[in-house]
């Protein structure tokens, strides 16, 4: 998916643990990023390869990199997926640089992404991170921004469906501090959000109006643990539980890889995103 944000000098704001970002909700992403606004997206320039390392199938996107579940029948897709991280700290080697870290359902196979997370941002002039709270209903708006947080701060993120009210519940939580927020979106009218994928990820964040990203924020290695996924059918377990199949996601471009992942833990709910290059 592709990720991108507000960039209108929050990051002081953002330190004092306020709510300063002003909210571009029912935003398009083209309009609010005219504006200075980014959003995260689809999986783009992505190759899946037949190859395996311990039961999961080796993917490469532009801009994601993590690992995403997906169906094994065309009549099962997905209602929720969670997991856990320690917020990382981020080096600001270049101004601008970026990282979202996230959950959500749609991006891989669609155009579609229902998602929440945190981010870490240097903003335009580099210098300190900015670290917050987000959601996004891509294409319906850009990244919102909602709580400002702090890294060494563990964090929750989940993302459900519910069929009966065609909501879905994005709920993001710092376990830290304390602060979380909830939010109940539906699908837009006009789009068909199948939820075709469970996601994890990463991400760089995608730039408008123009083309490419924005440099990578260098987050070292950081952990995703706790990691579940539910499908429609019913089904609970973890990235690598049997009633689906699972993809890792290599961010990279040619011969640049910007960010890789490790292996999944035994148990196929945790694992590793190391940074490679901005």
């Amino acid at each position: 998916m592709k990720a991108e944000r507000v960039l209108i000098g929050i990051a002081a704001a953002l330190a004092m643990g306020t709510l300063a970002v002003p909210s571009i909700a029912s935003a398009n992403p083209a309009t609010a990023e005219s504006a200075g606004a980014g959003y995260a997206g689809p999986a783009r320039d992505i190759t899946e390869s037949p190859a395996m390392i311990n039961g999961s199938q080796r993917f490469t996107s532009r801009n994601w990199d993590g690992y995403i579940t997906y169906a094994s029948s065309e009549s099962t897709d997905f209602s929720a997926v969670a997991a856990t991280w320690i917020q990382p700290s981020v080096t600001c080697e270049a101004k601008g640089a970026w990282t979202v870290f996230w959950v959500g359902l749609d991006g891989w196979f669609n155009d579609t992404v229902e998602q929440g997370g945190t981010q870490a941002e240097c903003g335009s002039v580099g210098g300190t991170a900015a670290y917050s709270m987000w959601w996004e209903m891509y294409p319906t708006n850009s990244i919102q921004t909602v709580l400002a947080i702090h890294p060494g701060d563990k964090i929750t993120a989940s993302v459900k469906f519910a069929k009966a009210t065609s909501e879905y519940t994005i709920k993001v939580k710092d376990a830290t501090s304390g602060k979380s927020f909830t939010r109940q979106e539906q699908c837009a009218s006009g789009l068909v959000c199948d939820r075709n994928s469970a996601d994890v990820i990463t991400e760089d964040v995608g730039h408008y109006p123009g083309s490419g990203y924005f440099p990578l924020a260098d987050y070292g290695t950081m952990g995703y643990t706790n990691a579940k996924v539910t499908d429609t059918a019913g089904a609970s377990g973890s990235i690598s539980a049997s009633d689906w199949l699972n993809a890792s996601v290599t961010e990279s471009a040619g011969t640049t890889t910007y960010a890789s992942v490790t292996p999944l833990s035994a148990q196929g709910s945790s694992f590793d995103a190391v940074w490679h290059h901005q």
